[in-house]
């Protein structure tokens, strides 16, 4: 059936030209709507009950990812008022600035941060902005009102910081980052350091660096070339596997734009994965077509007639097994879409279409122009035997009918296990930069002067108006922060108990013991109640609502690895069971706590997953070959190989994280052609040449396979140049890992498991065959 489609795409090459146009055009003019933006609902697992608390962190106490900006003197001296301008210039820029949420703008001189001190008529709240041309006044304020040490001065009173909030942004956090980059940098000189952090900070890197994929995808074009012409030795070998990428590449990219997709870190990735994988079912045909070409000269036939056959033969014999192994790698990714998280779901649906427009295009724009180009030169010495391709097959021959290949393996994967129990499960935003970096520098400059750059929120509701303000409530809150800051990395809890206990005490002369919680829900009234009238009652939005019904405690962080925040969640289970009293509602939530969600969520679908593709790769090659063997061949080396990428992550201390749990789809998607093209191969050269069948299935198929390995790792391998960005360069090593590992056990076990055994399916002919 193949042979006769192929013969009308060569009769109809005009129209398929055509069309093939078209949707390029297409495709290319929706490109320009693709962005690259790292947007929460995308990439969160939105039922997660720390995910869930985000609507009512947002809407009551309104906290939205913060941006913090720290500025110090140079020299060792403190700071001067020309410091303090600098503070109150970045201040009133960032409160102009778009996105900024007001009410949580904190610093120095912002309205809303205000001391509390003793009073004739009980206490007064004083602005620290009107004493700032007073330094003596102003350190006497920070000296009574240590709830801002350490969150908008440092200890050593010699930082300031500065705290801002922002709504998303449609263009992502970079936007944000350089709408108030202009801001800081026009304060930066000699006389201070600047340092920037936060939420909105990392994000906004985060996305910069994933746009370098801009530049890495050409890279990778050319590096995936090189090993084409190495391995091909001609114009054709290097461009027509190039040429069904770049469509693919293009075609799926447009229907990204078309259906209003974005890039983020995590699926930014996929147009170096289309380009490889369309890239590497392109290779599997040529290499067939050369094979046929040759055969139909040394036969006699007429460069024309040849180049049509060789067409037709290569298509017919293999396309249905490139259509097979397509499918089963397409599977495979769009099985990411059991995944709660939406960008996983993205990342899986797509590259899953890019590999069917792959398909499409090899089976129908790639034979019609093949047919319709000159037929490659003959004999050409070039595809004669060379180098290092030939080398490695013959090794692998000669490695086969013994039991070398067993051993290996086995011994292989028992260490591989053993670095898999070694795995560690976490995501950092940190994590995913390079200790060297400005974004991680500046960080650590923030976090080593004040309580941390990022918090986790503690969230209650009492179920009842003015429950915030009963004596056991505000007893329980006092008792969690202080259970609280007693562990290593919380560097400070704030909540409105903070502000009650200074209240208390400035009514009470300011006695250090009067530095407690009111007793009396009807006193906690009053001096809020007093607050209101001398303040602002939008001071203290963040800490509790309108009617004293909920409160949020702020538990500032110095580390954001999700089994670090896990572990102040549940200390801080313990001392709520103990503390609180049963009725109030507690929830967790901020982008510390999201993170630690997607920790959770990952565990349990990366298992799902893996069972999910393995299955589907087990039924489909079973189908395909009518066999349970066929199927368990297929399945046995991407076991290997994602057993492999376990043990990498456990010997080289990688954390399993969004970006790196991906690459097991990748490399049981990508991995299963391998296996297919090998079994199918063996089996035709079984049938016509029993003695030889070893040999030329590996130096056709196998050495085709190894191209598309070598091809795919050098394309991934691009992302190594992405220095500093640690997500891209995990990408690169464990991909390029994965495909060699693939490759290589799909070459030597799979053959020598069927000369062992020689199932019956090697030997049932099909209708097609």
């Amino acid at each position: 059936m193949l042979f006769q489609f192929v013969r009308a795409v060569i009769v109809c090459r005009r129209w398929i030209f055509a069309a093939t146009f078209l949707v390029t055009v297409l495709a290319l003019s929706y490109c320009s709507r693709l962005h690259i933006v790292i947007d929460p609902v995308e990439i969160l697992p939105q039922s997660h009950p720390f995910v869930a608390s985000k609507s009512v962190l947002e809407t009551v106490f309104n906290e939205k990812y913060a941006l913090i900006v720290a500025v110090a003197p140079k020299s060792n001296m403190p700071y001067d008022a020309a410091v303090l301008g600098k503070v109150q210039r970045i201040t009133d820029g960032l409160r102009s600035a778009q996105g900024i949420v007001r009410s949580t703008l904190l610093s120095v001189s912002s309205q809303n941060a205000k001391a509390i001190s003793g009073a004739e008529d009980g206490f007064k709240v004083t602005p620290f902005r009107t004493v700032l041309d007073q330094p003596e006044r102003l350190r006497e304020l920070f000296n009574d009102n240590p709830l801002y040490q350490q969150t908008i001065v440092s200890t050593d009173r010699r930082m300031f910081a500065v705290i801002a909030e922002f709504d998303p942004d449609p263009m992502g956090y970079a936007a944000i980052l350089s709408r108030v980059s202009s801001i800081i940098d026009r304060e930066r000189d000699e006389t201070v350091s600047i340092a920037v952090s936060g939420h909105v900070s990392l994000l906004g890197e985060i996305e910069l660096y994933s746009a370098r994929m801009i530049i890495l995808a050409p890279i990778a074009i050319i590096l995936i070339g090189l090993v084409l012409f190495d391995a091909f030795r001609s114009f054709q070998g290097l461009f027509l596997p190039l040429a069904t990428a770049n469509l693919a590449l293009i075609w799926v990219l447009g229907a990204m734009g078309a259906a209003g997709f974005s890039l983020d870190v995590f699926n930014v990735s996929t147009p170096i994965l289309i380009l490889a994988v369309a890239a590497g079912h392109a290779v599997q045909i040529l290499k067939r077509y050369y094979e046929e070409y040759d055969r139909l000269r040394e036969s006699g036939r007429s460069p024309e007639e040849a180049n049509h056959e060789a067409v037709v033969a290569s298509v017919g014999k293999v396309g249905r097994f490139m259509i097979a192994a397509g499918l089963i790698a397409a599977a495979g990714f769009l099985s990411l879409t059991i995944f709660e998280i939406k960008t996983v779901k993205t990342f899986g649906i797509f590259t899953g279409v890019g590999i069917l427009s792959a398909l499409l295009i090899e089976l129908t724009f790639m034979p019609a122009l093949r047919s319709w180009l000159k037929p490659p030169a003959w004999p050409q010495r070039a595809r004669q035997k060379h180098g290092m391709w030939d080398f490695i097959i013959a090794r692998i021959v000669a490695w086969t009918p013994t039991r070398k290949p067993f051993v290996f393996w086995l011994l292989a994967t028992g260490v591989a296990i053993f670095g898999a129990m070694q795995v560690r499960i976490e995501n950092s935003n940190k994590d995913n930069l390079a200790s060297w970096t400005k974004a991680r520098v500046e960080d650590a400059i923030i976090n080593n002067s004040f309580s941390g750059t990022q918090a986790l929120f503690v969230m209650l509701d009492t179920g009842r108006d003015d429950g915030v303000k009963r004596p056991d409530v505000l007893a329980g809150v006092e008792a969690l922060q202080r259970g609280l800051e007693k562990i290593p990395g919380v560097g400070k809890t704030v909540s409105i108990a903070d502000f009650l206990k200074r209240m208390n005490q400035a009514m009470n002369g300011n006695r250090a013991d009067a530095y407690v919680v009111p007793d009396t829900l009807e006193l906690a009234g009053q001096y809020l109640l007093l607050y209101s009238m001398s303040g602002d009652p939008d001071d203290l939005k963040s800490y509790i609502d309108f009617t004293y019904r909920r409160a949020n405690i702020k538990v500032f962080v110095r580390r954001d690895e999700s089994p670090f925040i896990l572990e102040v969640v549940e200390k801080a289970k313990e001392i709520i069971k103990v503390s609180m009293p049963s009725d109030v509602e507690v929830r967790f939530g901020g982008g510390v706590a999201e993170a630690a969600a997607l920790n959770e969520v990952m565990v349990r679908d990366k298992l799902l997953n893996i069972l999910q593709i393995t299955a589907v790769v087990f039924v489909a090659a079973g189908l395909l070959f009518r066999s349970l063997f066929a199927g368990a061949l297929v399945m046995l080396p991407l076991l290997i190989t994602v057993i492999f990428n376990f043990g990498l992550l456990g010997w080289l201390r990688i954390p399993l994280n969004v970006p790196t749990s991906l690459i097991s789809a990748m490399a049981v998607g990508i991995g299963a052609d391998y296996a297919i093209y090998i079994i199918s191969r063996y089996k035709e050269e079984l049938a016509r040449n029993p003695d030889h069948a070893l040999s030329r299935t590996l130096d056709g198929a196998g050495k085709a396979c190894l191209y598309v390995a070598a091809s795919v790792a050098v394309g991934y391998g691009a992302l190594g140049l992405s220095f500093g960005f640690k997500a891209h360069q995990w990408l690169a090593l464990l991909i390029a890992s994965a495909m060699f590992v693939s490759a290589f056990a799909a070459l030597s076990l799979i053959p020598a498991l069927l000369q062992r055994f020689r199932p019956q399916f090697l030997f049932r002919q099909s209708k097609g065959e």
